[in-house]
């Protein structure tokens, strides 16, 4: 197993590496800082942490460039998906609310 691209101590000392992050951030989260300030840290570690599993635990650094942005447009487009849309849907919830609220008071 010697003539792999990574040996297994790379894979543990990654994994001792993304296990500390999640450890600070875990640290950070109850540190009392200043909300924007934790949430911008907190995206920055899990950033981090997205592009160390991509591309060494998906194998994506030895892939050619059409694949990983194949994958890297996919998550873009799902966390569009995910976040974006349910935000805006959320919005005219609270505006029906809100609208709600004025006609029955």
């Amino acid at each position: 197993m010697s003539t792999d691209a990574h040996p297994y101590r790379f894979y543990w000392l990654l994994w001792v590496v993304l296990l500390a992050v999640t450890l600070l951030m875990i640290a950070i989260e109850g540190a009392g800082l200043p909300a924007a300030l934790a949430v911008l840290v907190l995206l920055f570690g899990s950033a981090i942490k997205a592009t160390l599993i991509i591309f060494y635990y998906m194998h994506l650094k030895f892939e050619h460039m059409g694949l990983i942005m194949t994958v890297l447009v996919g998550l873009f487009v799902t966390a569009i998906l995910m976040f974006v849309l349910p935000a805006y849907d959320g919005g005219h919830i609270l505006d029906s609310f809100q609208n709600l609220k004025e006609y029955s008071g």
